[in-house]
């Protein structure tokens, strides 16, 4: 089966059958199984800065263009290692205190529950609920909220470049475009020191431990990586929440048993690329220094050794931490603040008698081979 017409499909196939395969069109080894990914998020033995390879028969232009993405891309903190990654956390863990946290639900609580009774059902998602992580990450960043869809239509070009196995020159050359907008853009909040991001990354500009493209993909993380899983995951939840009594039950019975299941499900970023810094034997094969090594998240969160019934909403699952937000010293630092958020919108909807009545909904999903999210949420009959 070809990568490109299912990636979830490919990835469950490889998990049953090449646990850790290698792929000659990406130069790259997938791990797939729960265990293993687990294992070797927190293994030494991996790095997180990424191999360098470029996709062939690209012209000068576009490999300039692909080499200058790729570069701002493993300025992510979540591509870097010590002891770069270690000063970026300790800049960033400042945003996630728990006043961030409280700012956060706030701003969730205040819009979706103002919008939630007066938007017609079919609207909920797309006119209540995104609005409402969108203010959410607004307040997390203190950035002007006319300012953040300016911001997540950056972020968003730049995260459509994908991964090397699904690039594609016309939507580099439009993230070009967007990273030097975006560039620009921080610039003017860092010099101005206005937003809690920008007064936390200003001190390292100032000082040279940083530069403009670091200050750019530490903005461009948050806000990639703080409103699409935040909006999937809740996207699963409101599935789950019309189709019956009985996960209303048990969100109401343990809220957070019910979010971790719908994160589970969602995994909305789908790999963790890492590079092998040492040999690596690994089911009878032996992983190249050197090598490039995708840890499929989304297959790991899928797989039926670790979670019985895997497709299935079951909150009441015996412990077994998911995957999606990472783990170990790359683990998302906004997890907390996720969960928070999730739980803030589903309880105003409930409050709000907003989904009584609904038809079964269904996400709409926008799926590429590094990612899926949830575009709307709409009646499954439709």
């Amino acid at each position: 089966m070809p990568w490109s017409s299912d990636p979830l499909a490919w990835f469950d196939e490889l998990r049953e059958n090449r646990p850790a395969g290698w792929d000659a069109r990406t130069r790259s080894w997938y791990v797939t199984r729960y265990e293993d990914v687990s294992g070797l998020l927190v293994d030494a033995r991996l790095g997180a800065r990424r191999v360098e390879y470029c996709p062939p028969g690209l012209t000068e232009r576009q490999r300039d263009t692909y080499w200058l993405l790729m570069g701002f891309v493993d300025r992510w903190p979540v591509f870097s290692d010590p002891p770069r990654h270690t000063a970026l956390r300790q800049l960033l863990r400042r945003l996630f205190a728990p006043e961030a946290t409280r700012r956060v639900t706030d701003a969730v609580a205040a819009t979706v529950g103002a919008r939630c009774r007066r938007v017609p059902p079919d609207r909920l998602f797309a006119e209540a609920v995104r609005p409402g992580l969108a203010q959410a990450l607004a307040a997390l960043l203190d950035e002007e909220p006319e300012d953040l869809p300016q911001l997540t239509e950056w972020s968003s070009k730049i995260l459509a470049v994908g991964s090397i196995e699904s690039y594609r020159p016309e939507i580099g050359e439009a993230a070009r475009q967007a990273l030097e907008e975006f560039s620009r853009f921080v610039e003017d909040r860092c010099d101005a020191g206005k937003g809690h991001l920008a007064r936390a990354l200003r001190p390292a500009l100032q000082a040279g431990e940083l530069d403009l493209l670091d200050a750019t993909a530490t903005y461009a993380q948050l806000v990639t990586g703080a409103l699409e899983p935040s909006a999937s995951a809740t996207a699963v939840l409101l599935r789950e929440l019309t189709s019956g009594p009985l996960a209303r039950k048990e969100f109401t019975a343990d809220p957070g048993a019910a979010i971790t299941e719908a994160l589970r499900l969602a995994t909305p970023f789908h790999l963790a690329p890492r590079r092998a810094l040492t040999d690596i034997p690994l089911h009878g094969e032996v992983v190249e220094e050197g090598s490039r090594v995708v840890l499929v998240l989304a297959a790991a969160n899928r797989d039926p050794r670790s979670f019985p019934d895997p497709l299935s909403f079951r909150p009441g699952r015996p412990a077994r931490p998911h995957l999606a937000f990472g783990r170990g010293r790359h683990a998302c630092l906004g997890a907390g603040a996720t969960r928070h958020a999730m739980a803030a919108v589903v309880v105003q909807l409930l409050e709000a008698g907003a989904l009584d009545g609904l038809p079964p909904l269904r996400p709409v999903w926008e799926t590429d081979f590094g990612a899926r999210f949830a575009r709307d949420v709409r009646p499954a009959s439709a």
